[in-house]
C-alpha cells in the first residue's frame, strides 16, 4: 500500500470555501453575487474582499438593531414636558444610609430631543440626563 502526499493547498482552499459557505448560509447572502462580476462572468474574489464584504453586512446589521432598540426604548419611556417634575435615583455608594434614595427635580431644558437639564430647589444640577436615567 503506498501512501500519498496531501497537497496542504486544496485542503486550505477547501476549509476556507467551506468557511465562507457557511458564512454566506448565516448572514443570508447570495453565494452567487459574491462571486459574479458586473458582467456576469463567475470570478475568484480575493479574501479581503469577502472579508470587507462581510463587515459591510454585520455594521448594516448592526445598524437596523439599533433602529428597533431605539424604537422599543421610545416606546417604554413616554417623553417628558418642560416644567415636569421627574425623580433621580441616588446609587447606593454615593449615598449614607440616612440619606434619601431619590431626588424630586423639575425639567428645565431639553436638549437635541434626547438630553434634559434639571434642576432642585437649591438649583440647577451640572449634568444633562437621558430618559432612563429618571422616572416621571
Amino acid at each position: 500500500m503506498e501512501l500519498q502526499g496531501n497537497d496542504n493547498t486544496s485542503e486550505t482552499e477547501t476549509y476556507v470555501t467551506m468557511e465562507v459557505e457557511t458564512e454566506v448560509r448565516n448572514k443570508k447572502l447570495d453565494p452567487e453575487t459574491i462571486s459574479k462580476t458586473p458582467d456576469g462572468t463567475t470570478a475568484t474574489i480575493s479574501r479581503a474582499q469577502k472579508v470587507k464584504m462581510f463587515r459591510e453586512a454585520a455594521r448594516e446589521g448592526l445598524e437596523e438593531k439599533a433602529k428597533k432598540m431605539k424604537a422599543t426604548s421610545s416606546k417604554k419611556f413616554q417623553k417628558p414636558t418642560l416644567g415636569q417634575n421627574v425623580r433621580i435615583k441616588i446609587a447606593d455608594i454615593d449615598r449614607a444610609k440616612m440619606n434619601p434614595r431619590s431626588i424630586i427635580s423639575v425639567i428645565i431644558d431639553i436638549n437635541d430631543e434626547e438630553f434634559y437639564e434639571l434642576a432642585t430647589k437649591l438649583g440647577k444640577l451640572k449634568a444633562l440626563y437621558t430618559r432612563n436615567q429618571f422616572t416621571l
